[in-house]
């Protein structure tokens, strides 16, 4: 899906509302399991400056092995991109420009399993905020 960007020679702006759906070839090497179709929606415009810009908004929905049960589980993500694109670029992909930033969206681990149920079921499991708190030695560093 080719955006001629050269539109902006006479044109104010290019105007962006698709949805895009991505080949399973892409989600090879990946820790995606499935991705939903991908909403877009934004515009590409020239700055004061004569710069090329581009604003976009992604919506879409991606499926992860959760880090607990091992299940496929909805990850919902939303990215707002803002950057400046070449000047010289006469057309862009837009399939390839958003596959970049997905890729960034996808967690290191993602669970949707309650971590008070799994506290109280497997003792030695400590909250993040917990575990700052038992482990520091620096606790009563501080302290008046």
């Amino acid at each position: 899906m080719n955006i001629q960007i050269t539109d902006l020679n006479y044109q104010d702006e290019i105007l962006i509302d698709k949805v895009i759906s991505y080949e399973e070839d892409y989600l090879q090497n990946t820790d995606i399991l499935k991705l939903d179709d991908v909403k877009v929606s934004g515009k590409i415009y020239k700055d004061y400056e004569d710069n090329n810009l581009i604003e976009l908004k992604v919506v879409g929905t991606m499926y992860l092995t959760d880090a607990i049960t091992t299940d496929a589980v909805p990850y919902n993500f939303t990215i707002d991109i803002e950057e400046n694109l070449e000047n010289s670029l006469k057309t862009l992909d837009l399939i390839e420009f958003l596959w970049h930033y997905i890729v960034l969206e996808i967690p290191i681990r993602y669970t949707t399993s309650d971590t008070e149920e799994l506290k109280d079921k497997y003792k030695g499991i400590y909250l993040e905020e917990e575990d700052r708190i038992v482990n520091n030695p620096f606790k009563d560093f501080f302290k008046e």
